[in-house]
């Protein structure tokens, strides 16, 4: 039986189309000898760009890593429906593209900020605990209720019909092949994500990422450490707070300090980082002191 790896940390993954999330999760989990593996995101086998995963002990700080923000550069083809909302499903129909620029920009303004969105047909989003691909897979419909998303931003618009492209920022759990389907529906031929790359996930962006077969090649070679981020630094978004002595040993026990955290306001998350920046806990401020936010990183 071999032993699990002790290794503990974050990849800022490029991940390339044709491989699923969780295929990627395996391969790195396979080389660290480690089932505590995960990503923060899903995306569907034609998309690709960055993809946070965490393996070890920092996978407790995935609640954390994801700020509710995620950016996109996606692809859209007008005047063709498909059943999955992208290129990897079947044509069900096909129109004429008779729309102006103009027109293209109009439709994508009205999708910023708070809409309501229907999941795609074939997606993990569960309908009495069962996710919608299975039943779209026995063809079967099932009633879904809308969901409010928000988007923050669409630019860098390119049109060149039947095709547009366009740069999104959008809150966690929007479908971006869902905007593709129904900018087609508000234009009146139709629409499908041919393209999609996300550029961000919380605080980290693409020009960060490093390509996953480079990852696999340097765990290969030993060199698990090349690219692995520690706790602290996939939380740069989060402000730190440093302890030493015996406040680590009774903060990594669980052990409340009421002063501690005292310059933020309730509610705010904050990070407790020891002399060299290593993360000890992830708590929340409160009126007269804090708590935890269900995770201890250090032991």
């Amino acid at each position: 039986m071999r032993r699990e790896s002790k290794v503990s940390g974050g990849y800022l993954i490029y991940k390339p189309k044709g491989l699923t999330s969780r295929q990627v999760d395996n391969k790195i989990g396979r080389l660290l000898r480690t089932r505590r593996v995960g990503h923060i995101g899903t995306l569907d086998p034609l998309a690709e760009g960055l993809m946070p995963v965490l393996v070890g002990n920092a996978t407790k700080i995935a609640p954390f890593l994801d700020s509710g923000i995620k950016g996109y550069i996606a692809e859209v083809m007008l005047g063709v429906s498909t059943t999955t909302d992208d290129a990897e499903g079947e044509v069900v129909e096909e129109k004429p593209v008779e729309v102006t620029p103009t027109q293209v920009f109009s439709a994508l303004k009205e999708f910023i900020g708070e809409i309501e969105q229907i999941p795609p047909r074939f997606s993990a989003k569960k309908v009495d605990g069962v996710p919608m691909y299975v039943y779209a897979r026995k063809g079967r419909e099932v009633e879904v209720q809308p969901k409010k998303v928000r988007v923050y931003s669409i630019e860098n618009v390119e049109i060149d019909l039947p095709r547009v492209k366009f740069a999104i920022e959008c809150s966690t759990g929007t479908y971006v092949r869902a905007i593709a389907r129904d900018l087609g529906k508000r234009l009146g031929c139709g629409g499908h994500l041919v393209h999609l790359v996300r550029t961000r996930v919380g605080p980290h962006t693409l020009k960060n990422a490093v390509p996953l077969d480079d990852v696999l090649e340097s765990i290969k070679n030993g060199e698990v450490e090349k690219y692995l981020l520690t706790e602290a630094e996939l939380l740069p978004h989060l402000p730190k707070v440093r302890v030493e002595g015996a406040q680590i040993w009774r903060i990594s026990h669980g052990q409340i300090l009421p002063y501690l955290g005292s310059q933020f306001k309730p509610g705010q998350i904050f990070a407790i980082v020891d002399p060299a920046g290593k993360l000890i806990a992830v708590a929340e401020r409160i009126p007269g002191g804090y708590k935890y936010r269900r995770v201890m990183v250090q032991n």
